[in-house]
């Protein structure tokens, strides 16, 4: 009495089968994004002060030009590009569970992949979709601390856009690169399979109980 009343977990029922009302999944952030930063944040650090310091004195060293003087900021600007770009994308990439598809978001460019789409959903070691052998040395040792986790891969039966559209914004190791689907590299692969069954199963509950109920008026 007085007290706050508890809500119940809102639930929704087809064909016998109770399934909570979720309108989302948790978002799972994809590790090869965070790992550019990892690759890339001290190096442009420490270029930026760098190219800054060689403009202050740039006037006090002959052998450069005064009309070349502001091409030491270059280093800088790129730098301070690329540093924002992989600190935004270690924040801005993930994968999640929505109530009709699947949501890839990248740092700027978001993609929608229907349930529909989906073949198959299987783990698999990261090392066994992207062979170290064909990789190069120094992309071999950047991927070091992933080779030996385990993967989502999520087989489609198309891509919603074209694969060399798909290659100008996404990371080459998010495309699989022997079937038509994505690679999910992320923290806690077996709690996301578990939302994409949950979720892809509600969805095809819904289509079937549409049509049951579409075929019953008609």
């Amino acid at each position: 009495m007085g007290g706050s009343k508890i809500r119940p977990t809102p639930v929704t029922k087809f064909t016998g089968v109770l399934t909570v009302a979720r309108k989302h999944g948790d978002r799972f952030r994809l590790l090869i994004y965070e790992r550019m930063w990892q690759r890339w944040a001290w190096p442009c650090i420490l270029i930026v002060p760098a190219s800054v310091v060689l403009w202050w004195f740039a006037p006090r060293v002959p052998i450069i030009h005064a009309p070349f003087r502001p091409l030491a900021l270059v280093p800088a600007l790129v730098s301070f590009v690329i540093l924002v770009y992989t600190g935004l994308a270690r924040r801005l990439a993930w994968v999640q569970c929505r109530r009709n598809h699947l949501r890839i978001q990248t740092p700027f460019y978001p993609l929608v992949v229907s349930y529909s789409r989906i073949r198959g959903v299987r783990p698999k070691p990261f090392a066994r979709v992207f062979d170290p052998a064909r990789e190069k040395a120094a992309r071999r040792r950047w991927l070091r601390p992933y080779w030996g986790k385990t993967v989502l891969v999520v087989e489609l039966s198309k891509y919603p856009f074209s694969r060399a559209w798909l290659r100008l914004w996404f990371s080459p190791y998010l495309l699989a690169p022997d079937v038509t689907g994505f690679v999910f590299l992320v923290e806690d692969w077996m709690a996301l399979s578990r939302q994409l069954d949950e979720f892809r199963s509600a969805w095809v509950m819904r289509r079937a109980e549409q049509r049951r109920r579409t075929s019953g008026t008609s």
